[in-house]
């Protein structure tokens, strides 16, 4: 484990044993460890095993402190309750019903990742509803001497949440200030569908912005020093991507060549900004050509409103 702070810890899941696609967190309270987006249940047993080596056990969980439910960042939090039933589970109220009954959110992902789901992501078990903390945003979490900062900061995804930790000065922001290897000179942003919305996007980055966070963890990946300039970076971006997403709906072609392009592009950037052998984690776990559909999505849902059509 990496020690980011006195007290806080980050964890490389590696998942797909791949090093720095996912990173969960590690805050340290009195009562017991919070574990910061515990990733899929495919990476638990390396979970479990680099927790053991600093001789923490899963019975020392205090909470799971959960972003947003993706399976990527929440998939785990169901067989780490059945494994030690005294854990809570913070979470969005509006993700808090799908962590509870899951089948809907599972039935959408196995339509996006068919065959592959299982070997993806492992199983997603349901957490039990008394185990369940729901949040709004504009909470402050009193946990074993630490006071954590909830605020609500959807874009990414509706249900979207960031932690503030005023002991360690460090924001834990999920997917919304996108996806940046620690150190890497580039940040992409994170834009699947169905729930980006470029508005709501814009307002929860300067939300992160009000806390002046002395470092940004990012569950892909890592931690951020650097957090007006990556503020900035995903910000610039994120237009970018939906200024190139909102043209080529103007153009012929179908979304399969729009989205190949688009990421091609995407990844021809990142190519430009880092060495070769950095690009990699980006366009195996990145994957900007996603990005594509979420952003379409949005702008088509934004061009029905207005009557003026939608992809061609």
């Amino acid at each position: 484990m990496q020690d980011i702070t006195e007290g806080c810890w980050l964890v490389d899941l590696d998942y797909q044993s791949e090093p720095h696609l996912i990173a969960c967190g590690v805050i340290e309270t009195t009562v017991g460890l919070l574990l910061l987006d515990p990733g899929p249940t495919v990476a638990l047993d390396t979970l479990r095993g680099k927790l053991a080596t600093s001789g923490v056990r899963i019975k020392d969980v205090h909470g799971l402190l959960l972003t947003h439910i993706h399976l990527d960042h929440a998939g785990a939090s169901g067989t780490l309750v059945a494994e030690n039933p005294d854990v809570k589970v913070y979470v969005h109220e509006i993700g808090a019903r799908h962590m509870i009954a899951p089948a809907r959110l599972l039935s959408s992902a196995r339509r996006l990742y068919g065959e592959m789901m299982d070997t993806l992501w492992g199983e997603f078990l349901p957490v039990p509803e008394e185990n369940v903390v729901r949040l709004r945003g504009g909470e402050a979490l009193e946990i074993g001497g630490r006071t954590l900062q909830v605020c609500y900061t959807p874009g990414h995804a509706v249900h979207h949440v960031s932690y503030f930790d005023e002991t360690s000065g460090t924001a834990y922001i999920g997917d919304v200030a996108g996806m940046r290897v620690s150190g890497d000179a580039w940040v992409i942003p994170v834009a699947p569908p169905p729930d980006i919305s470029l508005e709501q996007w814009r307002v929860s980055l300067d939300v992160v912005r009000l806390w002046q966070p002395e470092r940004l963890f990012l569950t892909h990946f890592g931690v951020s020093d650097d957090v007006a300039w990556h503020l900035d970076t995903v910000a610039r971006n994120l237009e970018v991507w939906a200024e190139r997403v909102r043209e080529s709906l103007l153009r012929t072609g179908d979304a399969v060549e729009h989205a190949a392009a688009f990421g091609n592009r995407a990844l021809a950037d990142i190519a430009a900004a880092l060495p070769a052998e950095a690009v990699h984690p980006y366009r195996f776990f990145g994957r900007p050509e996603g990005s594509w559909y979420g952003i379409a999505r949005y702008w088509n849902r934004k061009n029905a409103e207005k009557g003026t059509g939608g992809h061609r």
